[in-house]
């Protein structure tokens, strides 16, 4: 949870840096996806404030440009350096827990199985293929590259590649060269 003014712009600066915007501002028509995540950690924080009214109005912003976009994302699950890379289908439980600097891509889905309330526990600097499904209490480790439309039912070790269905490892290397790491590059003020 986003708690004071110097962690909201932390978060957000790293989000920019991860989604490699030159820019210090998203532009008027464009960068939607962009706009998505700058709200979605302005309601973050906005929950903090106890200004119901400005939260509502976050909400709202929220909740219309994620269904324009595909996204079902709630607020407070990601930490700082999400890079969402395309638009489409996402969806995300509000039980999952995603570290830092996790690349996203269309198509994924983090949930919980069914009956069950948990949903996954991602590290940081993870990056997630198209189509990959990420579903249960799995915890998933860091440094790890999720291939495209995998399936993940058990747990991931660290700095390893999975792919296939269900996912199993298919390779050592790790998601370095997939991802910014954005929270190396910006330092909290």
């Amino acid at each position: 949870m986003i708690k004071d003014k110097k962690q909201l712009e932390y978060y957000m600066e790293c989000d920019r840096v991860a989604l490699g915007v030159k820019r210090k501002k998203p532009k008027l028509i464009g960068d939607e996806i962009w706009k998505f995540e700058r709200l979605m950690r302005r309601l973050d924080y906005a929950r903090t404030t106890n200004n119901r009214f400005y939260e509502l109005i976050l909400k709202l912003k929220y909740r219309n440009l994620g269904m324009k976009l595909g996204f079902s994302i709630p607020c407070n699950v990601f930490g700082p350096g999400l890079a969402i890379v395309h638009y489409g289908n996402i969806v995300v439980s509000s039980d999952a827990s995603v570290g830092e600097n996790c690349r996203i891509h269309s198509g994924v889905n983090i949930g919980a199985n069914a009956g069950e309330s948990k949903a996954a526990t991602i590290g940081n600097n993870v990056y997630i293929g198209p189509g990959a499904k990420i579903i249960g209490n799995v915890r998933i480790g860091n440094n790890v590259c999720i291939g495209a439309n995998a399936v993940i039912v058990k747990n991931v070790e660290p700095g390893i590649t999975v792919g296939g269905i269900p996912a199993r490892k298919i390779s050592s290397n790790d998601s370095s060269k997939h991802l910014n790491k954005a929270t190396e590059m910006v330092k909290m003020k």
